[in-house]
């Protein structure tokens, strides 16, 4: 068997054989994270017999597409290979005829199915798109290891494992791939902005001569790329050198963290905005405001409703911690004004958010007008916040409408209370 592999097989091979549990690769497009994994599988499935290796994606249709795709093409490229696997499309399977080791490719749209399953080895392909809770479900099933991959393009809560001591995280990008061809180059290098060589990465952040690139600290640029109308620096930092870059068309930014402990010890009165959730999330956030510019912000729920097992009036004044009281203000959703008056019937003082012609604009012009402060345990704020974008349009720019594919539970739980919070504490700008 002659496979041409990468240095990323031989780091991801090596942090395997090391031990390690989770095995996170990060980076550029293009540099053979996803296909060298699957080589790796390819070679465990034919040494390991009854292995078991399930690959995920956040819907199977994608799953089988991409990383599917990718396996296909490991073992329809090597003539010994295609007699050693039977290939079973409707299941999109395959096994090893010799080991009866099997490979599966799935989504998480349908989770109970997957949580219904024990495997060797899992791979979380664009784990960005994965909740911790979808997370943790599948790793406590997983006997072996870990493996993941992701484009840095922002922050969100695997990040967290880089103290784990059985993570090994792993960067790579496009230079790491000699199999790429000169048009799949020149498509990654016309993303970048600045003169070729100006500038160079530290420590994870982009530079020019020494200090990160910033409106005072400007590279020269690159006359070919803005000629040509390709240029785009989120794309440039992300797709191909591998960083973490905040999207151009993301709807807030600048937020400052603080610890939980500080933000209960803030001496302000607690009011809660809420976002009704079924079989997506019900959440809920706790905010505080300083009585001049600033609202500080906990996440308190996120939860789908489903699951809850009791009505979500019983659940917020029984189950939560710390506790959630009759008195405390609520401000929900008023599209969904049926669930606000079953929570007042549950004895929930439930206020229905302003809504109305222009209100998800009012309210997010309301949110951008003043800071935040948001707790460092709130996970899933956080990673909303980071995707919370603007839709784009044909042409690549920004439109006034948000992404519907944007997870927005918490940010528009977050508006709720602010906008009502605006007009019953008369709060106003100069």
């Amino acid at each position: 068997m002659n496979f041409k592999v990468t240095s990323v097989f031989t780091k991801n091979q090596n942090a395997l054989n090391d031990g390690f549990r989770y095995i996170v690769n990060s980076g550029g497009s293009r540099s053979s994270k996803t296909y060298s994994i699957v080589q790796l599988f390819a070679i465990l499935l034919l040494s390991k017999k009854k292995y078991k290796i399930s690959c995920f994606r956040n819907l199977r249709i994608d799953c089988i597409d991409t990383v599917g795709e990718d396996f296909k093409d490991v073992i329809m490229g090597c003539e010994i290979l295609q007699s050693k696997f039977v290939h079973n499309v409707k299941n999109a399977t395959w096994k090893c005829k010799a080991t009866g080791s099997m490979i599966y490719f799935q989504g998480t749209e349908k989770i109970h199915k997957a949580l219904g399953q024990k495997n060797h080895i899992i791979f979380l392909n664009e784990i960005s798109s994965f909740s911790q809770d979808v997370f943790d479900q599948l790793d406590q099933r997983t006997r072996d290891a870990v493996f993941i991959d992701y484009n840095p393009s922002k922050k969100f809560w695997i990040e967290s494992y880089r103290t784990n001591k059985m993570a090994k995280f792993m960067h790579s990008t496009y230079k790491d791939n000699p199999f790429l061809t000169e048009g799949q180059i020149a498509k990654l290098e016309a993303y970048n902005p600045f003169e070729v060589g100006s500038t160079e990465v530290i420590d994870s952040i982009l530079c020019y001569n020494g200090n990160p690139v910033s409106e005072k600290n400007i590279p020269p640029p690159n006359i070919l790329n803005i000629r040509n109308a390709t240029k785009n620096k989120y794309k440039y930092e992300v797709y191909c050198l591998g960083l973490g870059s905040e999207k151009e068309n993301r709807i807030y930014s600048d937020w400052k963290t603080c610890t939980e402990e500080g933000y209960y010890e803030l001496p302000y009165t607690s009011y809660f905005g809420g976002d009704f959730g079924v079989s997506a999330p019900t959440a809920i956030v706790e905010m505080k405001y300083d009585g001049d510019r600033t609202f500080y912000i906990h996440q308190r729920l996120y939860k789908p409703s489903s699951l809850m097992g009791i009505p979500l009036a019983e659940y917020i004044l029984s189950v939560m911690s710390p506790e959630i009281t009759s008195a405390d203000w609520m401000i929900w959703d008023s599209a969904k004004l049926s669930l606000v008056n079953d929570l007042k019937r549950g004895g929930v003082t439930a206020i229905p958010a302003v809504k109305g012609s222009g209100s998800v604009a009012k309210n997010i012009s309301n949110v951008q007008s003043i800071n935040i402060v948001f707790t460092d345990t709130s996970l899933d704020l956080e990673e909303e916040y980071f995707e919370y974008s603007y839709k784009l349009d044909r042409y690549g720019l920004t439109t006034d409408d948000v992404d519907p594919s944007c997870a927005d539970h918490l940010m528009n739980a977050t508006e709720y209370g602010i906008s009502y919070l605006f007009g019953y504490l008369n709060i106003s700008f100069k």
